[in-house]
């Protein structure tokens, strides 16, 4: 019993004496704990910072985006369709449910001498029984009446509008001024910021100034169940030949994600970037904690030597350096766990208010935190770990002989011609220096292996926004017009382009035809984009634009038939090449063989943007 207690007390002597030996160590070299500490809590709090940001927007975007019932087909119509014909849609098999709506483009300006910006104006048949993509009512009351009209609140923000301020539209060549009498927030909408495109909302009594027949509908939404990606494009085909027997055209399929935000698209790359650099500050840390460790022995060789000499045990002498890390990370962790968790929330609440989402209580995430305990504790314990046992490993001999100057110097040919150099060319005191930095060229390394990280993160990120910027530069220098047009219905060419001859400023005008498609390789229906696929013609001697083309060709002058040209994507996802021949499904166009002449890169891909065929027109 005598001797347990003699062991206890001797355990507790000896840990007595590394906590005084760790504090000594900190408290009496104040500069050298703070740049340690502070080295490590960068690269912490970016962890903290940057993965707090990531879960936080992925998982506010998907629960706001499943909160809004998105429809899992977005359709829009060449015409007006009355709304029985459109809800006999849910007699098709695998069809929950569907929910007309209608949206019409306009002209408005806020002050009567502004200048006129496009808007577009929605409505539902009944705002207060939505089914899909629902709308929810931020101030006021719904659009009911004639003159009731009702703004997206993302755009009040942004052109300084409120309640009871007045919108001015163009309607049938005339002003007229509406109050506005709610704000409402649209879930699937871009921000203004980046398209300068305003959303109003009208009753179907109001959309009947804009020539919107009462009763009848150029859109709908469609869910079906079960939901799959191949299902959905299934039920999309049957919808549109069941429409096709009616003579009944097919604008545009948009299909959506009902698990996933649209906006994550632009966001995962980004965020792919930041999370790269963060683990980068952690190495870059780790590797400044070795040096201070590996300084730290080289200096008190001695103290290990006398600590050894009366009696301390190698795993006394690895305790004492490896608690100094952990201090190190403990300290670097309180202050980079709450700045981490702060910056986190404070630009996920930017993002997600870009995307129309509201984020205004307070969280963490705990990945991250999870993530930054890790980094503080286990990135110095194992960063000082190599320094610490070689130091550890000394005897008493060694360790009061060297007096920390023998290290891993090396007599060898490089040791000899950099003494010869210092000799020859440099003064004494620049000699010694340097030589001095070769004596330990492991520390060397690692300092200069810092110095190369952190140039080589400065250098990836300047060069991808270059490479960025230069790509799309090249992709959008092939785009030589100003502005697009889109029609409601197919116009006549030779009008379109005499009124368009007529407008002050126009030098020139082309038409091209947009029609709907289903592609088909092989009797399959292909993975398509997830705005769905259309089919654009253009005329074959056309300026305008031309995409890059990345395998076959582009189309020649005077060239006619049935030859498209395919983004890369879409030809990769379903094994196409150049020469190929593929089925088209245009609806009440009917369905052709076409042969694949070329293949091109699209300036994006996804969110907002469509997966366009080319076709000679």
């Amino acid at each position: 019993m005598s001797r347990k207690i003699s062991n206890g007390g001797k355990r507790r002597s000896e840990m007595g004496v590394i906590w005084h030996k760790v504090w000594f160590d900190l408290w009496h070299n104040k500069m050298r704990t703070m740049l340690a500490v502070l080295s490590i809590a960068a690269g912490v709090f970016a962890v903290g910072a940057i993965f707090g940001m990531s879960e936080l927007l992925n998982k506010n975007m998907n629960q706001s985006h499943r909160a809004v019932l998105p429809a899992h087909i977005n359709v829009s119509l060449t015409a007006y369709v009355d709304e029985d014909t459109l809800l006999s849609i849910k007699e098709i098999p695998g069809v929950e449910d569907v929910e007309p709506y209608n949206s019409a483009t306009v002209l408005y300006k806020i002050n009567p001498d502004g200048e006129w910006k496009q808007g577009i104006i929605q409505m539902r048949p009944n705002f207060e029984a939505q089914k899909y993509e629902l709308l929810q009512l931020r101030n006021g009351s719904w659009p009911s009446a004639k003159n009731d009209v009702a703004i997206e609140r993302m755009a009040a923000q942004f052109l300084g509008v409120g309640m009871g301020d007045s919108i001015i539209f163009k309607i049938n060549d005339r002003e007229r001024a509406f109050p506005i009498t709610g704000l409402i927030r649209h879930p699937f909408v871009p921000p203004p910021q980046f398209m300068d495109l305003a959303f109003f909302f009208m009753s179907g009594e109001g959309m009947e100034r804009l020539n919107v027949p009462a009763g009848k509908f150029s859109s709908f939404y469609v869910r079906v169940t079960p939901y799959s990606y191949d299902h959905v494009r299934e039920v999309a085909s049957d919808i549109k030949d069941k429409l096709a027997r009616q003579d009944i055209g097919i604008g545009a399929f948009v299909y959506e994600d009902p698990d996933e935000h649209w906006g994550r698209t632009f966001m995962d790359g980004f965020t792919l970037v930041q999370q790269l650099l963060a683990m980068i500050c952690v190495v870059v840390g780790a590797i400044l904690i070795y040096n201070t460790l590996s300084n730290l022995i080289t200096q008190q060789t001695n103290q290990i030597g006398i600590l050894k000499a009366i009696g301390a045990k190698t795993h006394t002498i690895i305790g004492i350096y490896l608690v100094n890390a952990l201090v190190y990370g403990l300290l670097a962790l309180l202050i980079a766990l709450p700045l981490g968790a702060i910056v986190a929330f404070t630009v996920t609440k930017v993002f997600l208010n870009l995307f129309n989402i509201d984020y205004n209580q307070f969280e963490f995430s705990r990945q991250a935190v999870t993530f930054q305990v890790i980094s503080a504790l286990a990135a110095p314990l194992l960063a000082g770990l190599p320094p610490v046992l070689q130091g550890a490993k000394i005897t008493v001999r060694q360790a009061i002989a060297s007096y920390g100057l023998g290290g891993d110097f090396r007599s060898g040919r490089l040791d000899s011609l950099v003494d010869a150099f210092g000799q020859r060319w440099l003064s004494t005191l620049s000699a010694t220096a340097l030589g001095n930095m070769f004596r330990h060229r492991g520390r060397l390394l690692l300092t200069q292996l810092v110095l190369i990280i952190a140039g080589s993160a400065f250098l990836m990120v300047m060069s991808l926004n270059s490479s960025s910027m230069f790509t799309l530069d090249n992709l959008y220098g092939r785009q030589h017009f100003d502005a697009t047009i889109q029609f409601e219905s197919n116009q006549r060419a030779e009008r379109v382009q005499t009124l368009a001859a007529t407008v002050p400023g126009v030098d020139q005008a082309e038409l091209r035809l947009v029609q709907s498609a289903t592609l088909f390789v092989e009797g399959q229906l292909i993975k398509e984009a997830g705005i769905g696929t259309s089919l654009q013609g253009i005329p074959t001697n056309s300026d305008f634009s031309k995409p890059l083309i990345v395998a076959g060709r582009w189309f020649t002058p005077g060239e006619n038939g049935r030859a498209i040209v395919l983004t890369r994507q879409t030809a990769e996802d379903n094994h196409i090449q150049a020469g190929d021949m593929v089925t088209l499904d245009l609806g009440e166009l009917g369905k052709d063989k076409w042969v694949v002449i070329g293949l091109y890169d699209p300036v994006f891909v996804g969110g907002f943007n469509q997966d366009t065929i080319f076709a000679p027109l």
